[in-house]
């Protein structure tokens, strides 16, 4: 972690010295300006009072060495502000490595309490794995990545190529470090297409070539009146014809300029974006598959943007009442950009959904790859094969969550078909280990590096039920809640293929005997679907399905030493616990009040 922050403490000090040179330009600019103003000012009043050509001259030499500076000027304000953009990506990895994500967004509008392990596993919210890895620079990246985190993939060959894709951009720091340095983007651009007319093609040759008939008869019979062959008369006429089509399509010509200027504006907010990938040379499969797509000679969507801007431009145009008069009756103006728009539309309008998915795509992968590259200890998971008898196999793996330098690693191995029972006392490290096992499978099914010596995992569906709420509103208490989200993994255990269930204290809001008659109940339950278990209780009482049926259900704990201060070590081992500390600690409480 080191490394990765020097790294970023570098990059600051090699921006800042640009930043500090471009400065010390733009004070030169500042001062040319001032001085060829002054020039022209000065040559101005005395070609007024003395005309000549060299005062004249002059001026003009001034007035355009003015114009030089102030564009010059600009350029390089443009470039300082790139500069601090970036320095101020490298300011909040730096913090963000040091636990402060303040600067990220922490996907709370995510947050759905009935989803089947995002809310258990912290995935969004403040401090969440979301907050952490977050680092998109637009909205639909943003809503592809939460759906990432909480839609798992269970395509191998997905997996594998987001593998390649993260890697991959995880050793493109400074490309990196130039995507996030642009701003937040909103845009709507695929809302927007959605919303277009498409524009109705020609209904038949004539018709697709009335207005270029018009306008050369109108360009003829001006011609020919212009040479004294005929009267002005035929002129005239057509001219007032084409102004009067044009002016009977006014409301159908400022609906074209509204979309095109709200379709222009959403999509230029993605060209620093696009420019990026259009630069970047991938090598792995899927970016290179995007940027293909992107810049395709038929769907190239920079090609696109250009030729929108274009139409946008020539609106803009016409803006002058006699321009308007003039570019009307002569060329059919409007007419002529209502009919560009549309075949624009008909173009490109099916490209957009693909063009604004595979930005969101990257910017995604960008996310995961700079969490990759900030935690170069991680070691990348591998699948395991069809024929492993595991669903995880994790060797020395700790909650990303936590501190590295002081996280008590474990070492797990979950069986297909195996309901693992962990017992132990309060605050032992049961719920963590848990959620460690939980959010390092949602990292490796999206394939980023996970904090472990080795991870293997199986790929399957995932389901937990960790903190159950009562919701007062819809009169549900708690216990109903719990038998609710109990059912609700039934369901979801016979509807997939395979499924990862992850369980803390199963029927909390009971009485013990009913608590324990029931969890045997279910436990023997999902016991008979294609599963694999982790189950977290504080009922020794559990451990007991170990010797009923020992090839399905297998004891684990976390055990403590009771002592004059409780001795955690918060490290997994076979077998029940033999040590409980809540009337421990309780009686301790008790002698010191």
């Amino acid at each position: 972690m080191h490394n990765v922050i020097n790294f970023y403490l570098d990059k600051i000090s090699h921006l800042s010295a640009q930043e500090r040179r471009l400065k010390a330009r733009s004070n030169t600019c500042l001062y040319a300006k001032l001085l060829f103003f002054l020039g022209v000012v000065v040559f101005a009043y005395w070609t007024y009072r003395h005309f000549g050509w060299p005062n004249l001259t002059a001026a003009l030499l001034c007035a355009a060495a003015y114009v030089t500076a102030l564009v010059l000027d600009s350029q390089l304000r443009s470039r300082i502000d790139a500069l601090r953009a970036k320095q101020r990506v490298c300011r909040n990895e730096i913090d963000g490595l040091g636990g402060t994500f303040s600067a990220f967004r922490d996907g709370s509008e995510y947050v759905n309490p009935q989803h089947e392990y995002a809310y258990d596993l912290d995935i969004f919210g403040k401090d969440s794995l979301f907050n952490r890895i977050n680092r998109t620079v637009t909205r639909k990246g943003s809503d592809r990545l939460a759906e990432r985190l909480t839609r798992l993939s269970e395509d191998k060959q997905d997996i594998l190529e987001r593998q390649a894709a993260v890697a991959e951009l995880a050793q493109m720091p400074d490309w990196r470090i130039e995507f996030l340095s642009h701003p937040f983007t909103e845009s709507h651009l695929d809302l927007m297409a959605g919303l277009l007319d498409r524009g109705k093609p020609a209904t038949s040759a004539l018709r697709a070539a009335l207005p270029y008939l018009s306008v050369g008869l109108t360009l003829s019979f001006l011609i020919l009146g212009w040479t004294g062959v005929c009267t002005w008369a035929g002129f005239g006429l057509m001219f007032t014809a084409q102004l009067s089509a044009t002016l009977l399509t006014s409301r159908l010509s400022a609906k074209t300029n509204a979309q095109a200027e709200t379709l222009c504006k959403e999509f230029t907010s993605y060209l620093h974006v696009l420019r990026d990938i259009e630069r970047a040379e991938f090598r792995s499969k899927r970016l290179v598959e995007i940027r293909h797509d992107l810049f395709l000679k038929e769907a190239d969507s920079l090609a696109a943007l250009r030729q929108l801007a274009r139409i946008l431009n020539l609106y803009n145009q016409r803006g002058n009442a006699v321009v308007y008069i003039a570019l009307n009756g002569l060329f059919l103006f409007d007419i002529a950009l209502i009919r560009m728009f549309a075949a624009w539309k008909r173009t490109y309008t099916t490209y957009i959904n693909m063009w604004v998915s595979h930005i969101a795509e990257v910017d995604a992968l960008v996310s995961l790859a700079t969490y990759a590259y900030n935690h170069p200890h991680n070691c990348l998971p591998h699948i395991l094969g069809d024929d492993a008898d595991c669903v995880i196999r994790a060797e020395n793996v700790c909650h990303p969550f936590l501190n590295p330098e002081k996280a008590v690693p474990n070492s797990f191995t979950l069986r297909k078909k195996n309901v693992a029972i962990i017992t132990g006392a309060n605050m032992a490290g049961k719920s963590t280990f848990l959620r460690t096992i939980g959010v390092t499978y949602v990292l490796a099914v999206n394939g980023v590096p996970v904090c472990a010596e080795r991870f293997g995992f199986a790929v399957v569906s995932l389901f937990s039920s960790m903190r159950t709420t009562d919701d007062l509103t819809h009169d549900i208490s708690y216990f109903n809640a719990e038998l609710i989200r109990l059912k609700n993994l039934i369901r979801h255990v016979r509807s997939h293929r395979f499924t990862l269930i992850i369980l803390d204290e199963i029927l909390k809001g009971t009485n013990s005997k009913d608590k324990l008659t029931g969890s045997v109940l279910f436990l023997r339950e999902i016991a008979k679907y294609d599963i694999a278990a982790l189950i977290a209780t504080h009922d020794l009482e559990l451990a007991k399905l170990e010797e009923q049926a020992p090839s399905t259900y297998v004891n684990y704990c976390f055990e403590i030493e009771l002592s004059e201060d409780i001795k955690y070590t918060y490290r997994i081992q076979r077998g029940a616990a033999r040590n409980m500390n809540g009337s421990y600690l309780l009686a301790k409480l008790l002698q010191s009040v």
